[in-house]
C-alpha cells in the first residue's frame, strides 16, 4: 500500500470529525436563534445544493490545476474561512444571512475536496489492498461519526458553542498539514490530476442508463424515496425531537446521532456475517431490512423515553446500513463496471437533490404542525420503496423464466 495513504486514511478520518462538530454547532446556532426547524433546515440544503454545483464545476477547475495546488489550496481556503468563523462568532450568531453566505462558500469547497479525495484510493492501493482500504475508510469515518456526535453533545452542553467550534477550527489547521503532505507524497501517484474520466459527458450518461434500463429506473426509485425519508435524520429535525418530544438537551441530541452511527457500524459486520444469504436473496435482504427501518421510524416517532431512542435509533442505524449495502450490490449487479461511475454521478446528484429539498419540506412540517409528524410522513416514501422492490422482483422472476442467470436478471 503506497506511504500516501496512511496521511489520507487520518485526514479523511479527522474531516468526519470536524464534520460532526461543525453541523451540530452550525445546526444549534440557527435553531437557537430562529427557533425555527425550517431556517435550521436551511443549513442542510445549501450545504448539499451547493455540493450538486461543485460536482458539476469541479471538473473544469481539476483540469487546469495540478493535484496538488488544487487539495492544498481548497485546504487552505477552508481553514482560513471555519478560522474567520470562530473568530466572529458573536457576530454571526446574530447575523444569520451572512452566516448562510459563508456556509454557501465553505459547502462549495467542501464539495470540490471530497470529490478529488475520493478519487485517490484506487491511485494509492490495488486488488485485495484496495478492498481493504476502503474496509478500513469506512470503519474509522463511522467511528469518528459516532464517537463525534457523543463528545460533542456533552462539550456542547458544557462549554458552549463558540469553544466547542474552536476545537473544529484547531483540527482543521491539523488537517492541512496531512492535506500538504498528501499533496507532497503523491506527486509521483497522481502527477497532473487525472481528469481523462470528464472528457466523457459522465452525467448525460448516467442519466440515460437510468432513465432507460427498468430495472436500474426501479432502483432508482428506491433510492430516491429512501432519501425522502432520509432527511428526517438532518440535524435540524432531530434537535427539536429531542427538545420537544423527548424533553432533553443537546447532550442527548448527540447521543442518539452517536446511536444511529454506531448501528451502521453493527449493520456492515452483520452485512459481511449475511454476505452470501445477502447476494442469493438480495431483493427480499433489501425488503425486509427496509421494512425493519420503517417500524422502527414510527416506534421512534411515537416514543418519548430517551433511553428507548438511543435502542430504535441502533436498529435504524442498522437496517438501514444493510439496505445501503444490499443497494449497492444491486447497482453493481445491474451495471456494467465500465459505465458504474456514470451512473454513481447521476445517481448522487439525484439524491442529493432529494434530501435537500425533502430536508425543507420536513422543516416546514415540524414548524407547521409538530416534530412528531415528521417521522409518520416519513415512513410514507419508505413505503412506496419498498413497493418498488416489489416491482424488482418480478423482474427478476420473469428474466430467470426467460433463461436469464446470475446478474442478467437486472441488466
Amino acid at each position: 500500500m503506497n506511504i500516501t495513504f496512511y496521511p489520507y486514511w487520518a485526514a479523511k478520518t479527522l474531516l468526519s470529525f470536524i464534520q460532526v462538530v461543525y453541523i451540530m454547532v452550525m445546526t444549534l446556532l440557527i435553531y437557537g436563534q430562529t427557533g425555527s426547524v425550517l431556517y435550521a433546515a436551511l443549513f442542510p440544503f445549501i450545504q448539499m445544493s451547493v455540493r450538486i454545483v461543485a460536482g458539476v464545476t469541479s471538473s473544469w477547475v481539476m483540469n487546469r490545476f495540478s493535484f496538488a495546488k488544487f487539495i492544498t489550496g481548497i485546504s487552505v481556503a477552508k481553514t482560513l474561512i471555519l478560522t474567520g468563523i470562530g473568530i466572529s462568532f458573536a457576530y454571526l450568531t446574530v447575523h444569520i444571512p451572512v452566516l448562510l453566505g459563508i456556509i454557501t462558500v465553505l459547502s462549495f469547497l467542501e464539495g470540490s475536496e471530497s470529490l478529488i479525495l475520493n478519487s485517490l484510493p484506487p491511485r494509492l492501493a490495488q486488488g485485495e489492498e484496495l478492498v481493504k482500504a476502503n474496509n478500513l475508510l469506512t470503519f474509522s469515518n463511522q467511528t469518528a461519526t459516532m464517537v463525534g456526535y457523543a463528545i460533542t453533545g456533552f462539550v456542547v452542553f458544557h462549554w458552549g458553542a463558540s469553544q466547542t467550534f474552536w476545537a473544529a477550527v484547531a483540527m482543521s489547521w491539523a488537517n492541512l498539514v496531512l492535506m500538504i503532505a498528501i499533496a507532497l507524497l503523491s506527486s509521483e501517484v497522481v502527477g497532473q490530476a487525472d481528469n481523462t474520466h470528464v472528457k466523457r459527458n459522465i452525467l448525460r450518461e448516467g442519466w440515460s442508463l437510468l432513465r432507460n434500463n427498468r430495472p436500474l429506473r426501479l432502483l432508482t426509485y428506491v433510492d430516491v424515496f429512501k432519501a425522502l425519508a432520509g432527511s428526517i435524520w438532518t440535524g435540524a429535525i432531530t434537535l427539536a425531537f429531542v427538545q420537544e418530544a423527548l424533553g432533553q438537551g443537546e447532550e442527548w441530541w448527540g447521543l442518539i446521532h452517536s446511536s444511529y452511527a454506531a448501528g451502521a457500524i453493527l449493520g456492515v459486520f452483520l452485512t459481511r456475517c449475511l454476505t452470501g444469504l445477502g447476494q442469493r436473496h438480495l431483493i427480499s435482504s433489501m425488503a425486509v431490512s427496509s421494512l425493519l427501518f420503517i417500524l422502527s421510524t414510527l416506534a421512534f416517532g411515537l416514543n418519548s423515553l430517551p433511553w428507548l431512542a438511543l435502542v430504535l435509533s441502533i436498529f435504524m442505524g442498522s437496517a438501514s446500513q444493510i439496505r445501503e449495502s444490499e443497494l449497492q450490490n444491486a447497482y453493481q449487479n445491474a451495471v456494467p463496471a465500465a459505465s458504474l461511475s456514470d451512473v454513481y454521478a447521476a445517481r448522487s446528484m439525484l439524491l442529493t437533490a432529494s434530501i435537500s429539498l425533502s430536508a425543507l419540506f420536513f422543516g416546514l412540517v415540524a414548524d407547521q404542525f409538530g416534530v412528531r409528524l415528521v417521522y409518520f410522513i416519513g415512513g410514507a416514501p419508505l413505503v412506496i420503496s419498498v413497493l418498488c422492490m416489489s416491482g424488482l422482483n418480478q423482474v427478476r422472476q420473469q428474466s430467470s423464466s426467460d433463461g436469464g442467470t446470475g446478474v442478467s436478471w437486472i441488466k
